[in-house]
């Protein structure tokens, strides 16, 4: 059976980061990895988790790829120092518009038109964060006004407009947002409304991650983040990914690519890291190569997932291969 599509399909590209687990939570039926372009995120979590982080570091290493700047709406406000040392970290190096307008709705407008002005050059728009938006409605009013739904209104618009014109580009809004409890139920909401969850293809959750009872913390400061896929129009939902997060720096590669290797069984770390019979010391000194920007100390993390990475495209080979063939041993009777 043969399906031709009649009309202008857009195809969704797709950006690789070089964090091996996270751009394998994309994965779809046919193989493809790496973060979809042309959409709206949502990457959500509870509080001090490391949303901020995450997201402009990711913004950073999808950028400096595509060659664009980035426009931020900080709604909660934020160190531009901190900021900037964030995208330095993954070697970005561009514009970064800071929009800042007398209402929160004219940020919003400022933030799409930002993303089509060729002078501009922006790719990535940052939403930072949607529960901090404030409407003019909720900003002009007295205290104790009832101004429920106004934020979901706003956010109705934003998704519908943003995700018409993001179809069939290289760029994406991430929208950074708050996770609480339902008043009165059971499990949990983000602010915003229903319609962002529709219309924002993929939606992402944070949170630090916790095994034996604790989480997983350096004595400097740095942790890792756990990130679940929760919904993926374009692969697979609920696949996870883990992002190792150095303190005062963000979203640290090297280190990243070592704990994937841990988590895959590619490397060893009962007492200190090893790769075979290769010794990388402690995991805990190892932020210090890290600051000290020694990125040669973490090439043999990259290779061993890039070696793990070509054994998995040929076992899958194999199995298709076998599973095409004809099993034409027969007893003559």
């Amino acid at each position: 059976m043969t399906i031709n599509i009649i009309g202008n399909f857009p195809k969704v590209n797709r950006q690789i980061t070089g964090l091996y687990t996270f751009d394998r939570a994309f994965i779809n039926d046919i193989g493809e990895i790496g973060f979809p372009l042309g959409i709206g995120v949502e990457i959500f979590g509870g509080q001090h988790v490391g949303k901020t982080t995450f997201t402009i570091g990711l913004s950073g290493l999808i950028a400096s790829v595509q060659e664009y700047n980035i426009a931020w709406t900080d709604f909660e406000g934020s160190d531009p120092r901190y900021i900037t040392g964030l995208l330095e970290a993954v070697k970005y190096s561009g514009d970064l518009h800071y929009i800042r307008k007398e209402t929160d709705e004219e940020e919003l407008d400022e933030l799409m038109v930002k993303l089509f002005d060729k002078k501009a050059n922006c790719g990535i728009g940052i939403i930072d964060s949607i529960g901090a938006i404030s409407p003019i409605a909720e900003e002009q009013g007295d205290l104790g006004d009832a101004n429920m739904g106004r934020r979901a209104f706003l956010m109705s618009q934003i998704s519908k407009k943003g995700i018409r014109v993001l179809r069939g580009t290289n760029k994406d809004i991430l929208a950074v947002n708050h996770e609480y409890p339902v008043i009165g139920g059971r499990g949990k909401k983000t602010p915003g409304g229903e319609v962002k969850e529709f219309l924002f293809s993929v939606r992402i959750r944070l949170s630090r991650k916790y095994l034996k009872g604790k989480y997983v913390e350096y004595p400097d400061g740095s942790y890792i983040l756990e990130g679940i896929v929760k919904k993926n129009r374009w692969g697979y939902d609920n696949r996870t990914f883990n992002i190792f997060v150095l303190a005062g720096k963000g979203i640290h590669l090297g280190l990243t690519a070592m704990y994937d290797c841990v988590a895959l069984g590619l490397a060893s770390s009962e007492r200190v890291v090893k790769i075979g019979d290769k010794s990388f010391g402690a995991a805990k000194n190892m932020t210090d190569k890290a600051k000290a920007g020694d990125d040669e100390f973490f090439v043999p993390f990259f290779e061993a997932l890039y070696n793990h990475n070509n054994e998995e495209k040929v076992s899958s080979e194999s199995d298709e291969v076998d599973g095409n063939v004809e099993d034409t041993n027969t007893e003559e009777t």
